[in-house]
């Protein structure tokens, strides 16, 4: 299973109503949202689409970045208004077992996930009894390679175990992505079960660092995965080329798109979220950069929905 790691934004959500409505993701990717804003318009209306479709996620109750960074109750109270068991609570562990095991109380908690680092000691005894809970049903931990001991215990636990990966490889600018070739970047996807985890979990074509809004950018980069040699996925960065100004960014989009539309057709790679490009492409349409970031995420997705589903 793929546990794909995504903020709780418009255009990742409306990825994942696309997804959902598609049938793509049901029964091999369960998204891990965490929210960054007091407002969940954007993710009740989202909840809907899931619960029609039974496509299920996990909510992160106490975010550590965002509007309510911290750990409280509003998120848990959002979770208890909402029909169905769609949205999964899932908590940031950091030193705070109490709090968790609080809320597991409180809220009548019989199913979460905790995410946590890889720095944790084998010798944290609230950490390890928190995790043995019955209630903690996965456990996600970033890199634990890094870490045998906490990745033994556990392993050890027989529980839903989730390995998370940061993959993307951020530039400072997007016009730094124009020198960078196709790369490999993942293999987790063909190895997760070998080395003991239950699934495989990372930002998809988003960097981890978080930025709250945005400014416009002297240059277009459009970032698209694609199973390559041996199954392994690759990435490509399809880039503008005039970008000496923030002017004309449906100019640049251009530039990329055609860029990355030229790729697709000379390789035969397509799915749902190519077809939305071309067709953006073919017509001359600018859509917005929100759009241009939700056709990463969806292909991204798409691509290992559809490994997974036919390996």
């Amino acid at each position: 299973m793929y546990y794909p790691f995504l903020r709780a934004r418009q255009f990742e959500l409306i990825a994942l109503r696309e997804l959902a409505t598609e049938e793509a993701t049901q029964g091999v990717i369960i998204p891990i949202l965490e929210p960054v804003k007091e407002t969940h318009n954007n993710l009740t209306l989202a909840h809907k689409v899931f619960l029609d479709k039974g496509q299920k996620a996990y909510l992160i109750v106490n975010p550590t970045i965002g509007e309510l960074a911290g750990d409280s109750n509003f998120y848990l109270e959002y979770l208890s208004t909402l029909e169905g068991e769609i949205f999964i609570p899932a908590f940031h562990y950091r030193n705070n077992a109490a709090f968790i095991t609080q809320s597991i109380a409180q809220f009548e908690i019989s199913n979460c996930m905790v995410i946590c680092q890889n720095d944790i000691s084998s010798e944290d005894l609230e950490f390890r009894g928190l995790v043995e809970r019955a209630e903690i049903s996965s456990i996600n931990v970033s890199d634990p390679n890094k870490n045998r001991t906490l990745h033994r215990f556990l392993r050890s636990l027989n529980k839903n175990y989730i390995r998370l990966d940061d993959l993307f490889e951020k530039q400072a600018r997007n016009s730094d992505y124009l020198d960078i070739e196709g790369r490999r970047f993942s293999e987790e996807h063909l190895y997760f079960q070998d080395e003991g985890f239950s699934g495989f979990s990372d930002y998809t074509v988003l960097p981890s660092e978080y930025i709250d809004g945005g400014s416009t950018p002297r240059a277009v980069a459009i970032h698209l995965t694609y199973l390559y040699s041996e199954n392994q996925i690759w990435i490509r960065h399809f880039t503008s080329e005039t970008n000496d100004s923030i002017a004309n960014v449906q100019g640049k989009f251009a530039e990329a798109a055609a860029k990355a539309v030229n790729y697709c057709r000379e390789n035969e790679i397509t799915n749902a979220a190519i077809t939305e490009l071309e067709s953006y492409y073919d017509n001359e349409h600018y859509p917005g950069l929100g759009t241009v970031k939700k056709i990463s995420i969806k292909n991204h997705l798409l691509v290992l929905s559809h490994y997974i589903k036919n390996r």
